[in-house]
């Protein structure tokens, strides 16, 4: 049983881990495992005056209610422009080190995911994997990555039960996602399922790092 460890999920934004695995964190919750959701990136009014900083953290704060996950949140700094400066540096290594003491399995963004910030987080998680966790998994984060011929799947986690409370999870982001944005989102977990099943919804990740293997 796996489902059953201490999973430390870092991601670059609040809403990453909701599109990308919040099946996943009900699946861990059910079978009596812990959840812990680093953001490297803290919530901002970056450019987009609908989705202020207040905002954002309050949405944030309705997610984490409906799936029951705990969270830290790392203070990077930001560029002139507002922008994130999101980069790897021994002082961030060191800190996700800290926060990642007790927990067996890491997950994070694939390395070559579209978006700058979730590839930096990559090779964060990376740097700290071997040393302090069992396995690795990189999150199939939406359907662009579709688009990448060096992604492959080789741990599909049904979440077919746990499709309202995604649903649910995404809704709370109501500055961000439509409609349409969710419903994307759960037919690539439909898409993906289909190899589970008829009826099936699946997240997927790629296992870069097992210990036992």
């Amino acid at each position: 049983m796996i489902f059953n460890k201490k999973f430390l999920i870092i991601t670059a934004h609040p809403d990453d881990l909701e599109v990308g695995c919040g099946g996943l964190v009900q699946k861990i919750k059910d079978n009596g495992g812990s959840v812990t959701n680093l953001i490297m990136v803290k919530p901002s009014a970056e450019h987009n005056t609908n989705r202020n900083k207040q905002i954002v953290e309050n949405e944030f704060e309705e997610s984490k209610r409906i799936l029951g996950f705990d969270s830290v949140i790392y203070d990077t700094p930001l560029h002139d422009n507002g922008r994130p400066n999101l980069a790897i540096s021994n002082n961030i290594v060191s800190f996700v080190e800290s926060v990642a003491q007790g927990h067996n399995i890491l997950v994070s963004h694939w390395r070559e995911d579209y978006h700058q910030d979730h590839r930096v987080c990559f090779d964060i998680a990376m740097s700290v994997s071997r040393k302090n966790f069992e396995q690795f998994w990189c999150m199939d984060q939406t359907p662009y990555n579709l688009h990448y011929k060096n992604y492959s799947c080789n741990r599909y986690v049904d979440i077919t039960k746990y499709r309202e409370n995604k649903i649910k999870s995404l809704q709370a982001y109501s500055s961000y996602f439509t409609n349409q944005s969710i419903e994307t989102i759960i037919n690539y977990n439909k898409y993906r399922g289909s190899f589970l099943g008829d009826n099936k919804l699946a997240e997927t990740f790629n296992v870069i790092y097992n210990k036992d293997t």
